[in-house]
């Protein structure tokens, strides 16, 4: 039975400020699904000013201890291009070819992904730093697997990354005249944490390798 084109309709802006349909969204749709073993949607952004930014959410069949597991097998985001030894994802060629297609500039503002047992949800903090970054953080889930999961006794239903500790207005703007965007490495910091059973949202402190109450005015961005 032939699949049939996603009915839905992506729009983007393009460099001379018209609205056109996105080329190429079931060719993107099919070649990750491929690549991540995930049934895919794809949304337009909604966030004011960010039109051609991408929500991406994957649906995928297995565990977090399995992607994980098959992500350094080479058999999971990236085996078309053999690409687990460089940390290049297949998001990021995806995304290359239809930013070449659309001859537009677009980026992932969101990736949601839906395990059997755990959600990922990963936010853009630069530019394009989701599909830079997305084997490199997957890795660093791996590495630090045991502690998230509690000594392999509790696998968290909801892991946001990242989160960023909250500053009192007057700082926060100091901090952005003195530092005009945020490293890649606000990865690498903090994650936001949900059990089922905790009422109340955990961090994981990725630097220390340990869980951390939520109580320390830390944001997810």
């Amino acid at each position: 039975m032939t699949r049939k084109a996603p009915s839905k309709k992506l729009t983007i802006s393009t460099r001379d400020g018209k609205v056109k349909e996105l080329v190429g969204l079931y060719a993107l749709t099919k070649q990750l699904e491929k690549d991540y073993f995930s049934r895919i949607s794809i949304s337009n952004s909604t966030v004011c000013c960010e039109e051609n930014n991408l929500v991406i959410s994957m649906d995928c069949p297995m565990g977090l201890h399995e992607i994980l597991f098959h992500l350094r097998q080479g058999n999971w985001g990236g085996q078309r291009f053999g690409l687990v030894d460089t940390g290049v994802s297949s998001l990021r060629h995806c995304m290359s070819e239809i930013r070449h297609l659309n001859n537009t500039y677009l980026d992932v503002e969101e990736l949601a992904i839906h395990l059997r047992d755990c959600s990922i949800v990963i936010k853009k903090i630069t530019q394009e730093s989701v599909e830079y970054e997305l084997n490199a953080i997957l890795n660093s889930l791996a590495e630090n697997y045991v502690h998230i999961t509690r000594q392999m006794t509790a696998t968290p239903t909801e892991i946001f990354i990242p989160v960023f500790e909250e500053t009192p207005a007057e700082e926060a703007f100091e901090k952005l005249i003195s530092d005009s965007r945020i490293d890649e490495k606000s990865y690498y910091s903090y994650w936001g944490l949900y059990f089922d059973i905790d009422e109340e949202a955990l961090i994981y402190d990725v630097p220390q390798k340990k869980i951390i109450s939520a109580d320390l005015d830390l944001l997810n961005q």
